[in-house]
């Protein structure tokens, strides 16, 4: 009988310390790497006379698209940023859009992102 009262005891002393539940959380890692932009476009291009071709991006990053932030990015082939300019993305919005519904507004923008390096490309395919 005392070693059923000791086992019984020291049962119990286990039951209660147990990690089962903090032995089976895992923490969760976020990663927000990129996971804010929400339009991008790039082209690879030369950015000055000497002719090494560049890759040009523009992207608009945020919480909308509306009330986002535009940015402009240069970089060279190995990675290294030349000129980056970062402003309002209502800031690309033509002035015939700007009074226009915030539906119109986002779809205009969307168009501006996608045709961004388009005229560029023409340009540089006359020269």
């Amino acid at each position: 009988m005392k070693y059923q009262i000791l086992f019984i005891t020291i049962t119990a002393l286990f039951i209660s310390c147990s990690n089962d539940k903090k032995a089976t959380e895992t923490t969760k890692q976020f990663s927000s790497l990129k996971s804010d932009i929400l339009l991008e476009n790039s082209l690879n291009k030369p950015f000055n006379a000497s002719g090494v071709k560049e890759e040009h991006t523009l992207f608009i990053s945020g919480k909308t698209i509306l009330d986002g932030t535009a940015t402009f990015k240069i970089t060279d082939t190995k990675g290294e940023e030349l000129h980056c300019k970062s402003f309002p993305a209502k800031d690309l919005i033509q002035e015939d859009y700007k009074t226009a519904n915030s539906t119109l507004q986002e779809q205009h923008l969307r168009e501006v992102v996608d045709g961004y390096f388009v005229d560029q490309e023409n340009i540089i395919a006359n020269l």
